[in-house]
């Protein structure tokens, strides 16, 4: 009787049912894409938070007192880094957490390593919110976000080496997965994804599939995924509402000609927004580019006394309903984009 109480005790305790182990990691970040990308990462041995909303202007987040303690308890912080989450020092002074301050293991700054875009030559407050190191909307060009997860992956491997080896692996298998969504899966299985990432990180994966032949035909017709889509906007100009998308404009080849929001940070004037509409009439604007915490009724009616298509997103995941991972915030720019364009010049 006792061996059979012990078997039962043995198959209860090994079953597949019995409730997984508590993630012993503890992980904020201050952007929902972020955390997204993290969780690529950690998986299940890690909870993860963030403290903006997807849908909340990250120039001016209101932290909630729930966030104190999550700080506090936190074994990593992620943050961009530059000057974006002004609100982060302060949040971090109340949480009095060591571990995570910056310079300490626990403190991940996103952006290095970025090849930064629009550092100012001069700084004067009559230019708006000017953000003193560069425009710190890094993760809209998909190469970049694969630096962010590294630069995540080296916080992670300092604050738990004994899972260093499942974060580099997972990690590794975000980056193809975020090239061969890129590039298609035929460039990437025929140059490697270290080559597709060293061109695309230089600026010259275009130029290198236009002159390079296989089977004789040239590389660049095997081309697919975002960079095959972005074709029905690549090369075009669009007017966009604040300057948050440097880097997204030099990655995929469409070029904001000017901005709703003249200064950053500085409501526009009606003076501005005339000048604005009437520079998309004359130079026939096809697309006004917008994230969608922005004046929506503003964007819309700028975008009706144009003729223009407004094409409204999230700037970050959980912006939107269904938009989860960092593969479905580029499916949807690059979708709601390419649908605009498209739209607009089947209109004209």
């Amino acid at each position: 009787m006792n061996t059979t109480i012990l078997a039962l005790l043995a198959a209860a305790l090994s079953s597949p049912t019995a409730p997984p182990a508590p993630p012993d990691l503890r992980i904020v970040t201050s952007l929902t894409t972020y955390a997204a990308i993290t969780r690529e990462i950690v998986g299940d041995r890690a909870v993860v938070t963030s403290i903006a909303e997807g849908d909340e202007d990250p120039h001016f987040v209101q932290p909630r007192p729930s966030f104190v303690p999550a700080l506090r308890d936190a074994d990593l912080f992620v943050t961009t880094g530059m000057d974006l989450e002004l609100w982060v020092p302060a949040l971090l002074d109340r949480a009095g957490n060591r571990r995570v301050r910056e310079g300490r293991p626990g403190y991940v700054a996103a952006f290095q390593g970025i090849r930064l875009l629009e550092v100012p030559v001069s700084l004067s407050r009559s230019q708006g919110d000017i953000h003193v190191d560069g425009n710190p909307h890094i993760h809209t060009d998909p190469v970049n976000a694969i630096i962010i997860a590294r630069n995540i992956l080296a916080g992670l491997q300092r604050v738990s080496p004994e899972n260093a080896q499942l974060f580099a692996d997972r990690e590794r298998d975000f980056e193809q997965r975020v090239l061969r969504a890129m590039a298609g899966d035929e460039i990437v299985r025929l140059l490697t994804p270290a080559v597709v990432y060293r061109l695309a990180f230089n600026d010259s994966l275009a130029a290198f599939l236009q002159r390079t032949t296989y089977q004789g035909q040239p590389l660049v017709n095997r081309l697919g995924g975002w960079l095959r889509q972005a074709e029905a906007f690549r090369g075009r100009q669009m007017v966009c509402y604040h300057k948050e998308w440097a880097y997204f404009s030099r990655r995929f080849g469409v070029t904001c000609v000017e901005y709703i929001e003249a200064k950053p940070g500085i409501p526009p004037t009606p003076r501005h927004v005339r000048d604005v509409i009437n520079l998309m009439r004359d130079q026939h604007i096809p697309v006004l580019f917008a994230s969608n915490y922005f004046d929506r009724n503003q964007i819309r009616e700028v975008a009706e006394r144009t003729g223009a298509t407004a094409v409204i997103v999230p700037e970050n995941t959980h912006g939107a309903p269904g938009v989860e991972t960092y593969f479905d915030l580029m499916n949807t720019w690059i979708t709601q984009l390419a649908q605009g364009f498209t739209s607009t010049a089947g209109a004209r």
